[in-house]
């Protein structure tokens, strides 16, 4: 008897336990906001504070949805029709007052890229870079130095762009097997080393000064098929969604040597959540993630049409505390 009720004690303890760690996981991926344009079918996520505004950049609808961070308001930043163009990355330049985006449209069975360059202030386009090139093209993901100089991904081929802020041109800066397919891309504080995510080949470390690649493909922390990436505090973290099953999708924190040059330790932030729907990006905002849940991109087709629009649903923004 005195045993049955030690062993219904400890099974009573045991379960409270998971309910507390239960909520604390809940606290820690809270809705922050909620976008009811079902349709925006949205990749990319950034945030200004100079405006205390989100923005989400949208592949269905071409256009760019600027939301106010203390209300959860949204408007359109850049109305649809303008480029007829699929936004993916965002990239704020608040030095500048810039808004960057990553761009790519089909016209005439052709695939046209540019990085479009906005005032923050007013929303109007400033200019669009685009390289010539006899091949397809996807530009996702771009990131600036403390110079102004953008450097950004072709996920169709295995290059990292430049545009130099100085000269407003246009360049490859890296090209090679070892950075194929790449997609999200972030810099170290000091703008020594670009980190790259190659779907292939994992997280990759690339000398600034150099133009080179250092070290080998990481084989041991599973860095392959990751989408949004950013640095934070010797780390990097990453939205994997390019995985077998809808439960293997994470964010994944790596965290980097002192050197900032190799993965040493990984941590998984949050993984099977039941509101992921290809969470595709994120941004920082001091020490608290913003990841864009649910982009629902199975659910447009390479026509840019909508497949099922009634199984769409509201667009969630996750907030996550980091450490």
């Amino acid at each position: 008897m005195i045993l049955h009720l030690l062993m219904k004690n400890i099974s009573l303890l045991a379960i409270f336990c998971l309910l507390i760690a239960s909520c604390g996981q809940d606290n820690n991926n809270k809705i922050a906001y909620r976008i009811s344009e079902k349709d925006l079918i949205p990749e990319g996520i950034t945030y200004s504070s100079t405006t205390n505004s989100f923005y989400l950049s949208s592949i269905y609808k071409t256009k760019i949805v600027q939301i106010n961070a203390e209300t959860g308001e949204f408007k359109d930043f850049f109305p649809s029709g303008l480029l007829d163009i699929s936004f993916l990355g965002l990239f704020v330049d608040e030095t500048r007052n810039h808004l960057w985006a990553c761009g790519n449209m089909t016209r005439n069975g052709e695939t046209v890229s540019m990085i479009s360059k906005f005032s923050l202030n007013s929303g109007k386009l400033i200019k669009t870079f685009s390289y010539a090139d006899t091949v397809a093209n996807t530009y996702n993901d771009l990131t600036e130095d403390e110079k102004g100089n953008i450097y950004f991904t072709d996920s169709d081929g295995q290059c990292v762009y430049k545009i130099d802020n100085q000269t407003d041109s246009i360049s490859i800066f890296v090209d090679g097997t070892e950075i194929s397919h790449p997609n999200g891309i972030t810099i170290s504080p000091d703008n020594k080393f670009l980190y790259v995510a190659s779907n292939k080949k994992g997280i990759r470390v690339l000398d600034v000064e150099k133009r080179e690649i250092i070290g080998e493909p990481d084989s041991s922390m599973n860095s392959t098929g990751i989408d949004g990436l950013k640095y934070y505090k010797n780390s990097l973290i990453g939205i994997q969604n390019e995985v077998k099953t809808r439960s293997e999708v994470k964010i994944v924190q790596y965290f980097l040597d002192e050197t900032g040059t190799k993965i040493i330790e990984r941590k998984i932030i949050d993984q099977g959540n039941p509101h992921f729907d290809i969470p595709t990006t994120f941004t920082i905002v001091k020490n608290h993630l913003y990841c864009l849940a649910n982009s629902q991109l199975w659910n447009i087709d390479s026509n840019n049409k909508i497949v099922n629009p009634d199984e769409l649903n509201d667009v969630l923004i996750l907030k996550y505390e980091l450490k």
